[in-house]
């Protein structure tokens, strides 16, 4: 497995933090057990902590706002895991990232869970972004995606989250997020009754696609 921070490197940087880390450990412990909490208990949860880097943090962010790129940002969903796999190595707590399409699209899946195993990572939850067009799209999701008042519109936005649950199976994802901005703008724009029925119409054919687990 390749690491991009060797653990001596970081082993080495911490020496300096030792001696006062291990205070503060000291007093903390000192001060829970006597709000009887068992400090042993919380390490052993804490030990256990994961969290999920999202694709976009590496970069200058996922935004419906405008973006002003920096320098040295990661082009791509390759670049992007061996960034994460930069900040697990340093936390030790990151070792699943959260994908986003279409902003992650590659061609070819099993090519890329092969190369994020390569560096320890694995991926968590899928996230679906209906919320800007695709490119090559027929329709458009300024006027919604899921709640469209268009069923083309709507069937659209439907196969893309499918297509997203089929990504994330050849990743070996186990859950999928549907990120939407579906809405009006004004009192009275929007029949909010139909809309919330045209959402829950769509979400129950997304929801028939997910697998058992």
């Amino acid at each position: 497995m390749f690491k991009a921070v060797e653990k001596d490197i970081i082993f080495n940087a911490n020496k300096s933090f030792t001696e006062i880390v291990d205070k503060d450990y000291d007093y903390f412990c000192e001060r829970i057990s006597r709000l009887n909490i068992n400090p042993e208990s919380l390490k052993e949860k804490v030990s256990s902590f994961n969290v999920a880097l999202p694709s976009w943090g590496v970069g200058t962010g996922g935004t419906r706002f405008a973006r002003f790129p920096g320098i040295g940002e990661p082009q791509n969903i390759f670049e992007k895991i061996e960034d994460c796999a930069v900040i697990n190595d340093l936390v030790g707590i990151t070792s699943s990232v959260s994908p986003h399409f279409p902003w992650d699209d590659v061609d070819d899946y099993p090519a890329l869970r092969q190369f994020t195993e390569s560096y320890g990572i694995n991926f968590d939850i899928v996230n679906s972004n209906t919320f800007q067009d695709p490119a090559g799209s027929k329709g458009s999701f300024k006027y919604g995606s899921l709640t469209h008042i268009d069923q083309s519109v709507r069937e659209q936005a439907i196969k893309m989250n499918i297509d997203c649950i089929e990504k994330g199976i050849t990743l070996g994802s186990t859950g999928l997020t549907v990120w939407i901005a579906d809405g009006g703008n004004f009192p009275g724009q929007q029949n909010f009754s139909k809309s919330l029925e045209r959402y829950v119409d769509s979400m129950q054919s997304i929801y028939k696609k997910l697998p058992e687990d």
